[in-house]
């Protein structure tokens, strides 16, 4: 969809698909593959740190000051 939505109108090429915009615009926000797979280890380092773990805030917390990683507060890998 994102390919072709440069050389015609997105509303028709959804009413083409049978989708609602919100469908798009849901699924661009939900990716179903992680969208940084490289960090899935580090991750996986800094949460089990704390026996009850830590959350998304934390972990790029620690991404940003021990591995110089541009992320998010958001972004879960």
């Amino acid at each position: 969809m994102s390919e072709l939505s440069g050389r015609y109108p997105l509303a028709d090429l959804l009413e083409a698909a049978g989708l609602a915009r919100s469908s798009y615009y849901y699924a661009l926000a939900h990716p179903k593959a992680p969208t940084r797979p490289e960090l899935r280890e580090a991750v996986g380092e800094i949460f089990s740190r704390t026996p009850n773990g830590c959350g998304h805030r934390q972990i790029a917390m620690c991404l940003r000051a021990e591995r110089a990683v541009r992320i998010a507060d958001k972004t879960v890998c």
